[in-house]
């Protein structure tokens, strides 16, 4: 193992590419941000730029710290968010009906985005361990992440909810759990769906509705669907240039910076733009299963198989829900919406998989 302290020996095995392509999508996110709230001064780009720069700090204070290190606090991690997350369901400030936030002073937090990681690392340390080849031991794992996406869903926020789900999948996928489970947990999911559908709350269903049909309810909950579409659409191949997007200069396009920023996006730099920055995507994921494949660590892979489907779902979704293909949730598109909580998580998750670079032998391509 290369000594820490030997930052040519550092820069020579984590991998760059990733960072790289990294800054190139905080940096898109910077522009569309921009040109979705210009007009309403540079506050929003102000504090991503700090978002960003907390990220920075914080993916180096966690690969200084090591993917090891967190392995070995994962259960204490998972018992406080589990704690925070009862304390905020109980005695946090409703926001829009939610208890999702804690506030400290001018700064909003998310537990729930800390969350992912947290889980992330505790399903690895667990699923490394004691595997998942049993119903038994199924069960095991699905009452562990089941602790927090219940809580979750009881903010309520059944978007992230779904997203542990996803991570919680990803890891058992990735630590090699029979495919026939998967089948059975495939059907079980759509026996249950009357059973979900009658314990969603009314806008919840109204999503799902205005998203089979937007035209159900076209200013109310298809609206959004609605003007996502039109903001897509009218980029054609192109784009409308730079600044020169009209739905959310105009503010028929809700939540521009945050949910729909992708429509952003997709207006003003059109079909090639939109497929450049997914192929951005698709390179990031790439190389953290480059790093889960070299690894020779069973926890690290679980790890990057988890935080691959995390971000994966993150990127579906949000572009899903922009073109119409998924119902609206709010979850960020990865590093490009505004928002320091999911900005922060993801860049910590990112220090944590570059510190595992520093077991390998030398840089892998």
């Amino acid at each position: 193992m290369v000594k820490r302290g030997k930052l040519p020996q550092i820069f020579g095995l984590i991998d760059l590419p990733l960072l790289l392509v990294v800054i190139i999508l905080y940096v898109l996110g910077i522009v569309t941000i921009y040109s979705a709230t210009y007009r309403q001064g540079f506050a929003f780009v102000e504090k991503q730029l700090i978002n960003g720069l907390i990220a920075a700090v914080s993916l180096v204070v966690f690969f200084c710290l090591g993917v090891k290190r967190l392995f070995n606090w994962s259960y204490f991690l998972y018992g406080g968010l589990i704690f925070v997350l009862v304390v905020l369901l109980f005695l946090g400030d409703a926001t829009r009906g939610s208890h999702r936030w804690l506030y400290v002073g001018n700064f909003a937090l998310q537990p729930s985005e800390a969350g992912k990681l947290i889980l992330c690392l505790t399903l690895a340390r667990f699923l490394a361990r004691e595997g998942a080849n049993t119903p038994g031991r199924l069960l095991k794992i699905f009452a562990l992440s089941g602790a927090s996406g219940v809580l979750i869903l009881l903010e309520p926020d059944l978007g992230t909810s779904i997203v542990y789900g996803v991570i919680t999948l990803s890891c058992l996928w990735s630590c090699g759990s029979p495919k026939k489970y998967f089948l059975a947990l495939f059907a079980s999911g759509l026996a249950a769906l009357p059973l979900m559908w009658a314990f969603l709350k009314d806008y919840q269903k109204l999503r799902i509705l205005a998203f089979l049909n937007p035209n159900l309810d076209p200013l109310g909950a298809g609206y959004n669907v609605i003007q996502s579409r039109i903001a897509v659409g009218s980029g054609s191949i192109f784009g409308k240039g730079f600044l020169q997007g009209t739905q959310s200069k105009l503010q028929f396009l809700p939540e521009p910076h945050t949910d729909f920023i992708f429509g952003v996006f997709a207006e003003e730099f059109g079909f090639i733009g939109s497929l450049i920055a997914l192929a951005l995507f698709a390179f990031l994921i790439w190389r953290i299963v480059l790093i889960a494949l070299k690894s020779k660590d069973v926890r690290v892979k679980i790890f990057a198989g988890g935080f691959s489907g995390w971000l994966i779902f993150h990127v579906f979704e949000s572009v899903g829900m922009s073109v119409g293909l998924m119902p609206v949730t709010g979850l960020a598109l990865p590093f490009m919406s505004y928002g320091g909580s999911s900005l922060i998580t993801i860049s910590s998750a990112l220090g944590l998989l570059l510190s595992a670079c520093l077991d390998f032998p030398k840089r892998y391509e």
